[in-house]
């Protein structure tokens, strides 16, 4: 608490700082955000440590994933997830493997191999996400395929977690300890209660649209929720004294869908996410003085600021406070960090991309940005980091600097292969490869 102010600053600053630097070279400014992050950590004007600006970080990635939430067609995300189930399966099963065998391939044992896969499973989607924001992208049907894999991938994650961990950590307690069953079936049961949840919220309690609503026959129990909504329902708050406290209202929507998700082992940037993609512009119009009026632009505008220009960069700074430098251990590790990173980087592009080509039916161009887009690690990596390095001792400090350098290195690629390709992928310039176009191609009878 004591230099509180003092780092709360120095971060507020780096964030202009870096905006500034992402305005003046055109780069994305998530990039810049955990590279002085990293650095303002090593040279020590950032604390290694500090739980209230972590918390302040998690409170700007909910309000990042809200926000991008209420942006997206709820209609486009439905669509998006029949189609991204291969990609999701698909591709958090070769990072695995490549995190797994390049383990193997140095030497570790079972229970540090599997570690290193279920560090390099799980999406980093709110980098990926802002990211493709910054380049104007992040409602396009790459970012939608993104999206939905990674909210599919992040339940994979989750069950791999429950699983995995519990085996290592027996195994090296007792070798001949029993996997804990009642454990890993409430977390299945945890899951599927977060779904049921969440579907009878967007269902019943925030329905599609007032016109259907009235044409639609319903049932007893969606009529008594209607009799509710009129009085204390989500429309009713957004607009009462005409929208005065609706980014107030938004906001403990977005936390309260946040609560859920972690309760239920989610991490609470997926409910943030659930939670606008349920509000409806509909939600905002009121009448006054006999006309019709809404106040979503303003509400809007608010929550945007909150979550790309106030509090969601500080997550990404503190992002970066996650590396320091230890030059003598990193120059040991640099074989092995950059070994895990190429393996990782390469596989998850190919089969992500190859899964969107294939199984969801996704155009070269847009394959290739799901591949690069699904790179990212960053919540459930650093969790798994801390139950395997801080609290249970599964890792060494050597191989704790090679999970860390790599998971720095795809943070910091994932922005930059956006921004490599987003020419391509708008048809701006072209590339083929072995006789297949793999950016998008230009409409000839535009150019005509």
């Amino acid at each position: 608490m004591e230099h509180l102010w003092i780092y709360t600053s120095l971060i507020l600053a780096i964030v202009l700082f870096a905006k500034i630097l992402s305005a003046t070279t055109n780069t994305v400014d998530v990039l810049w955000l955990i590279v002085l992050g990293a650095v303002g950590v090593n040279i020590g004007i950032l604390p290694e440590e500090n739980p209230i600006l972590e918390a302040i970080g998690d409170w700007g990635i909910v309000f990042v994933m809200f926000a991008l939430g209420f942006e997206e067609n709820v209609a486009h995300f439905l669509q998006g997830l029949k189609r991204s189930w291969g990609i999701a399966v698909i591709g958090a099963i070769f990072p695995f493997l490549a995190g797994y065998y390049t383990a193997s391939l140095f030497g570790y044992d079972f229970n540090v191999s599997m570690i290193w896969g279920l560090t390099m499973t799980a999406t980093a989607v709110s980098l990926t996400m802002v990211s493709l924001q910054s380049e104007g992208l992040q409602s396009s049907h790459a970012a939608i395929g993104i999206m939905t894999a990674a909210v599919v991938d992040d339940v994979l994650s989750l069950i791999g977690l429950s699983l995995l961990i519990p085996i290592a950590i027996s195994t090296q307690l007792d070798p001949n300890a029993a996997l804990d069953l009642q454990n890993i079936g409430l977390v299945f049961i945890k899951v599927l209660l977060f779904f049921i949840i969440i579907l009878f919220i967007g269902i019943v309690l925030f329905p599609d649209s007032l016109v259907l609503e009235r044409e639609k026959a319903h049932g007893k129990l969606f009529k008594t929720a209607v009799v509710v909504r009129r009085f204390t329902g989500v429309r009713k708050l957004l607009t009462v004294y005409d929208g005065k406290f609706t980014p107030l209202v938004m906001i403990f929507v977005a936390m309260s869908f946040g609560a859920i998700a972690h309760t239920m082992g989610f991490h609470p940037a997926i409910g943030a996410y659930f939670a606008g993609l349920f509000l409806k512009e509909e939600y905002f119009i009121y009448s006054k003085n006999e006309k019709l009026l809404s106040n979503k632009k303003d509400a809007q505008f608010v929550i945007n600021h909150l979550a790309y220009t106030i509090f969601g960069p500080i997550f990404f700074v503190m992002l970066g406070t996650k590396l320091l430098f230890d030059m003598k251990i990193i120059f040991s590790v640099f074989p092995a960090a950059m070994a895990l990173f190429t393996a990782v980087l390469t596989l998850q592009i190919l089969s992500a991309a190859l899964a969107a080509r294939y199984t969801g039916s996704y155009k070269w161009h847009e394959s290739l940005m799901i591949g690069f887009g699904m790179l990212g690690r960053a919540e459930l990596a650093f969790i798994v980091i801390d139950i395997a390095y801080v609290e249970n001792h599964l890792l060494t400090i050597e191989q704790f600097y090679i999970l860390m350098i790599t998971i720095f290195l795809l943070n910091i690629a994932v922005p930059m292969l956006i921004k490599w390709w987003k020419p391509y992928y708008q048809g701006n310039k072209a590339l083929k490869i072995l006789g297949i176009t793999l950016s998008k191609e230009r409409d000839a009878s535009r150019i005509l």
